[in-house]
C-alpha cells in the first residue's frame, strides 16, 4: 500500500492494487528506519497493505477508525509514555482491533504487561527476525494468538490463582448490605421503578 518516493516520502498506491489485499496494517513505531523498512518488507506481501506508518498514536490524528485496520503493529518501546499506553488508548478506541507489539524486551514481566494491560493478539521480541515477523503478523491477523509456551503457563498459572482467590468482605462488598437492600438490588436489576418496589 505505501511506497517510498525518491525523495524517500511516503505515497499512496492506485485504490485498485490494495483492493485484491486482505490484511490492512498500520505501524506505530518510534524509530523512523525501522518503521519504514517494516511498511517496504510486509507491503511487498502479496496479501498485506500497510495502510499507515507513523511514530506513534498521536500521530495517527484520529484516523485508525477511518483506514479500519486488521492489525496494528505497535512499538513497545515508545519514548516517554511506552507502547503499552499507546494500546490502552488504542483499546479505547475499539477493542476489536488487533495488536502485535514489536520490540518487547524478553523478560515475563514486560510480557505478561502486553497481554494483560495492553491487551495484545501477540508480542514479538527485540530479537525477531524478518520471517518471525511476516509470520507473526499473518497468524494474529487470521486470529491467532501468539504466545511462547513459558509465558502460555505463566498466563495460565495467573488465571488459575485469581480464580481461587477468596473475596474479603470489604466497604464495597455487598456482605455489609442487609437482606432487604439486597432484596432491592434485586428489584431494581430485574427493571422495577422505584414505585413499583
Amino acid at each position: 500500500m505505501l511506497e517510498l518516493a525518491a525523495l524517500g516520502l511516503w505515497k499512496l498506491r492506485a485504490r485498485d492494487d490494495m483492493d485484491h489485499r486482505e490484511i490492512r496494517i498500520v505501524i506505530l513505531h518510534s524509530n523512523r528506519l525501522f518503521r519504514e523498512s517494516l511498511a517496504l518488507i510486509l507491503d511487498q506481501q502479496k496479501t498485506i497493505s500497510v495502510v499507515h506508518a507513523v511514530a506513534g498514536f498521536d500521530q495517527t490524528d484520529g484516523e485508525l477508525t477511518s483506514l479500519q485496520p486488521h492489525l496494528i503493529l505497535l512499538d513497545f518501546g515508545v519514548p516517554g509514555r511506552g507502547g503499552l499506553e499507546d494500546a490502552r488508548r488504542i483499546r479505547a478506541i475499539s477493542s476489536d482491533f488487533k495488536i502485535l507489539i514489536i520490540g518487547v524486551p524478553d523478560t515475563e514481566a514486560d510480557i505478561l504487561a502486553c497481554i494483560e494491560v495492553g491487551g495484545a493478539s501477540g508480542y514479538l521480541l527485540q530479537n525477531a527476525s524478518v520471517e518471525d515477523m511476516v509470520s507473526s503478523v499473518m497468524a494474529v491477523a487470521a486470529g491467532e494468538t501468539l504466545c511462547s509456551p513459558r509465558i502460555a503457563s505463566l498466563a495460565f498459572s495467573r488465571i488459575s490463582a485469581l480464580a481461587h482467590q477468596t473475596v474479603e468482605p470489604g466497604p464495597n462488598s455487598l456482605a455489609h448490605l442487609t437482606r432487604r437492600e439486597l432484596e432491592i438490588i434485586a428489584l431494581i436489576e430485574g427493571g422495577l421503578s422505584n414505585k413499583e418496589i
